[in-house]
């Protein structure tokens, strides 16, 4: 799979994916909050690293810390990837049946093979739709 796809196909995951109590002790409700901090805050932790790096340690130690500010800017990449292989990664037998019965409650067309994208999505909508005991 072509790896500006998966970072868009993560990014997009994380965009959808619900911020709920029911999710809660999924990975992604894990992930997702941590790849949005690291994309708002390691560009500018990076600049901080490699300036305070600089004015302590002169120029001797300068490729050192450009090599520690390339892996903060890399953080929220490498979660991107992370969402992204994972989005399009097929539900394994519980989730798939989960999948299943929220699609029937909502009556839409459950897809043969669900992806967690798809369980996010159908999530997002029954979270909205649907009454609280019936997720």
């Amino acid at each position: 799979m072509n790896l500006f796809k998966l970072m868009k196909d993560g990014q997009h995951y994380a965009n959808i994916w619900p911020r709920h109590a029911v999710v809660a002790a999924m990975t992604e409700s894990r992930v997702v909050p941590a790849v949005q901090f690291a994309a708002r805050w390691m560009p500018a932790l990076a600049v901080i690293n490699l300036a305070v790096q600089w004015q302590w340690q002169g120029h001797m130690l300068v490729p050192q810390a450009l090599v520690t500010s390339l892996f903060l800017l890399s953080l929220p990449f490498q979660g991107w990837f992370w969402l992204g292989r994972r989005a399009n990664t097929k539900l394994d037998p519980r989730l798939k049946h989960w999948y299943g019965d929220l699609a029937k409650k909502l009556k839409v067309q459950p897809q043969a093979q669900p992806t967690y994208m798809d369980l996010a999505k159908i999530l997002k909508k029954a979270l909205q739709e649907l009454p609280p005991d019936e997720h």
